[in-house]
């Protein structure tokens, strides 16, 4: 399951949930005062670099041998 993002309006108070996404957009009660908190857009982190394509190995890289012909018979 997903984390969500909230924010009690009445205590000022962000917080996170783990919930299933069907509840995602449904508000969700703040752990300290128990009001209803609004979902917020969540910032997350990104690295161009953490995935390269896969290298190939020098055996992958030889051209496939073509099959030898069958006599027509």
């Amino acid at each position: 399951m997903p984390i969500y993002e909230y924010y009690c309006s009445k205590c000022g108070r962000d917080f996170e949930l783990i919930r299933p996404v069907s509840q995602s957009d449904e508000p969700a009660p703040c752990g300290q005062c128990g009001e209803a908190g609004e979902r917020q857009l969540s910032n997350f982190a990104f690295r161009s670099n953490t995935f390269t394509a896969p290298k190939f190995k020098a055996s992958l890289e030889k051209p496939m041998r073509s099959r030898p012909e069958t006599p027509a018979g």
